[in-house]
């Protein structure tokens, strides 16, 4: 159920917002007789719902038509079961997909590198940053590699996850910084 959950985070965030929004509208209306703290309550739990309208009523003039052009943009912005991961054919599992992912990019942009310094020159922090990030690759492909085995051959694996983990880490912002330097 949980992973169900996770694998489509926005159906699930907009079926809880549809419990609390209808649990919301079935609040009874204030009297005149009410309390100004049950008006507040009311008040502030519609507009926490987004029933705008029903809070504050016809106060605001043009309020319908503005809360449809608030809501289009959000609803046409949020990504629909964005939480999907296709692990790639060979792996062993998503550490060793998402691991082979970061030094699939890291390779590409060394090579990228490597065939442009071959008509010009890097800028001068360029070739550091290069260095730098071929290094943090040759790094985290010897944990990955390190870390496959582990897991092919059975062992436990914690210590290298933990590795692998870190040296990818560093080889993200060697990249980061690559990007920054050129």
């Amino acid at each position: 159920m949980f992973e169900l959950l996770t694998h489509h985070q926005f159906w699930t965030a907009v079926a809880g917002y549809w419990i609390f929004s209808a649990a919301i509208g079935s609040m009874p209306e204030p009297a005149s007789n009410n309390g100004a703290g049950y008006l507040w309550i009311y008040r502030f739990l519609h507009t926490l719902a987004g029933n705008v309208t029903t809070a504050f009523g016809s106060r605001i003039p043009g309020l319908k038509a503005l809360a449809l052009v608030w809501v289009i943009p959000l609803l046409m912005a949020a990504p629909a079961c964005a939480a999907h991961y296709t692990i790639h054919p060979g792996s062993l599992n998503k550490t060793d997909s998402a691991g082979y992912d970061a030094l699939l990019v890291a390779q590409a942009m060394i090579d990228e590198a490597r065939t442009h310094t071959e008509t010009a020159p890097l800028p001068g922090g360029a070739k550091d940053a290069l260095n730098t990030l071929i290094q943090s690759y040759n790094v985290a492909r010897d944990s990955w590699l390190t870390y496959r085995g582990a897991v092919a051959t059975h062992t436990p694996a914690d210590i290298y996850v933990g590795r692998l983990t870190q040296n990818l880490s560093d080889l993200s912002n060697a990249i980061h910084a690559f990007k920054e330097a050129q």
